[in-house]
């Protein structure tokens, strides 16, 4: 098919399928817009369209995409103080999602697990607290306290079970 202003119907309708695709690609725009938009832009790439570089639909496809692509870069930044399309302020509408209450459950529970992990012995005490709040391995623990790694095994299992039994009580 020639391209030229005067089959530009046809042009545009053999197109048509490239341009709902790359309306659908920047959802950021308004559907229908986007497509008004692309078909200008189709009328433009016909008039600009030089055979010797190349397919139309090349063509055509990078001079839509690299427009979307710019136009998404000049969008509006929108106040917190403006109002949406329902008149409502935008600031009414923006979800936070911190949760004091969860957080404060969790401070609490946090703080009991604290108190357990005091009323240890001394010896599971420091391997609990080694293990889980420095990090260190059970070999580094056995190493600092010159115990085998089978013994920090046992008694870390040991505190574990003291533990989760002190905490089911609560």
């Amino acid at each position: 098919m020639k391209i030229n202003l005067d089959n530009s119907k046809q042009v545009m309708d053999a197109y048509m399928p490239l341009i709902v695709a790359n309306a659908r690609r920047f959802s950021v725009f308004e559907f229908d817009e986007a497509i008004d938009e692309s078909k200008m832009i189709l009328i433009d790439a016909i008039l600009e369209y030089d055979e010797k570089k190349g397919t139309f639909g090349n063509f055509l496809k990078q001079k839509l995409y690299y427009h979307f692509l710019d136009k998404t870069k000049k969008i509006k930044l929108v106040s917190l103080d403006d109002f949406d399309n329902d008149g409502n302020p935008i600031i009414e509408s923006v979800v936070d999602d911190y949760d004091i209450e969860n957080d404060l459950i969790e401070s609490e529970t946090n703080n009991i697990l604290y108190q357990k992990i005091n009323n240890l012995p001394l010896d599971l005490k420091s391997i609990i607290w080694d293990k889980y709040f420095k990090h260190m391995t059970n070999r580094q623990i056995a190493d600092k306290m010159n115990l085998s790694y089978k013994t920090i095994a046992n008694k870390s299992s040991i505190a574990l079970k003291i533990l989760k039994d002190e905490l089911s009580k609560e």
